[in-house]
């Protein structure tokens, strides 16, 4: 081996986080309180009151299960900055986007599409990448979560609608 060979050192990125999504709670509670309501009413309808509980132990516990099984899969959602890119993982989907090609995040309360979605909160970080492709996260820690954005792009536009309270 010759002794001016030297190895470099182990690459260390610069940039890595994680972030956890937030998950509202609100989000759950109106579903089941609309179950709730539609149980009494089906209940109430019923002929008698063993179909009147057949019926309902027919359909709530599905219909629980569903809701509390999406809470559990979005519980597992993170949004990783390693490096350059951030990396959006959920346990059916995930998403790669080069951090130099974010334009635009923008706070807000938004009507979103499901394939778009990456987050389960009211209020939503909207993120504006490439040309006019989005995707909507809900980081717990909003404020360091687009500190760290910007650390790595800082011509990354942040704005957020009036008004709104965390």
């Amino acid at each position: 081996m010759d002794n001016n060979s030297i190895v470099p050192p182990p690459y260390i990125p610069k940039h890595h986080a994680v972030f956890r999504c937030k998950v509202d709670n609100r989000m759950y509670k109106w579903p089941i309180i609309m179950l709730c309501i539609f149980d009494v009413i089906v209940f109430f309808m019923a002929p008698t009151i063993l179909l009147g509980l057949i019926s309902i132990l027919w359909v709530s516990p599905p219909f629980l299960i569903v809701v509390f099984l999406f809470r559990y899969l979005y519980r597992k959602t993170t949004y990783t900055i390693y490096d350059n890119v951030l990396r959006i993982s959920t346990p059916l989907k995930s998403l790669a986007i080069n951090i130099d090609s974010i334009k635009k995040i923008r706070r807000g309360k938004f009507w979103v599409e499901s394939r778009r979605n990456y987050s389960v909160a009211y209020l939503k970080l909207r993120i504006i990448y490439d040309r006019s492709n989005y995707v909507y996260v809900s980081p717990e820690d909003e404020e360091s979560f687009v500190d760290t954005l910007q650390a790595i792009n800082p011509n990354i536009e942040y704005s957020s609608e009036r008004g709104l309270k965390s």
